[in-house]
């Protein structure tokens, strides 16, 4: 059973009436099955390590920085007060800066590694929801669903073309 909309293109009559059906997928569970995620997930990973290494190195250097003003503040001149607040300051934005770099960096890399796995299950799933007669899928991760019926649920008819598609790509 799916949910069904009976849909009237204008006053003619019957003639222009088309059912439309609603289904959902969950993409996230779709892609646990693709092959080489994990080693996809794990590049990702190594690499945000890397960049949060050096954005701890930042702030502790940061946090350094203000403990030595704060213990000298009493002996410094106002000259002095104005200089070490402004190298903090500095400092401060190029942490700022370099973490913003670094997500996009991130956000680049995980687009450049999971775009085309998406590609690809985003194609069968039109495949699927197209045989099945769906005229619209919905991800089920989606905020603004609030209830899904698992009748509805194409993910299963999904992972298995996936899996079909991918054994048959290893052949050639």
């Amino acid at each position: 059973m799916a949910i069904i909309f009976l849909v009237s293109g204008g006053f003619a009559g019957d003639e222009n009436k088309r059912l439309v059906l609603i289904g959902f997928v969950d993409v996230e569970e779709v892609v646990k099955f693709y092959p080489g995620i994990e080693d996809v997930k794990q590049k990702i990973k190594v690499e945000k390590d890397k960049y949060q290494v050096q954005i701890n190195k930042l702030k502790e250097e940061i946090a350094i920085m203000e403990q030595n003003y704060q213990q000298n503040f009493n002996s410094m001149t106002d000259e002095e007060k104005e200089r070490r607040e402004a190298e903090i300051q500095y400092k401060k934005e190029t942490l700022y800066e370099y973490i913003d770099d670094a997500n996009k960096k991130l956000d680049a890399l995980k687009e450049e590694l999971t775009g085309p796995i998406y590609a690809k299950i985003s194609a069968i799933i039109e495949r699927v929801s197209k045989e099945k007669g769906y005229s619209f899928v919905f991800k089920k991760s989606s905020k603004d669903i609030l209830y899904v019926d698992k009748e509805f649920d194409l993910t299963p008819d999904v992972i298995e073309r996936l899996k079909k598609e991918l054994q048959l790509e290893d052949r050639d």
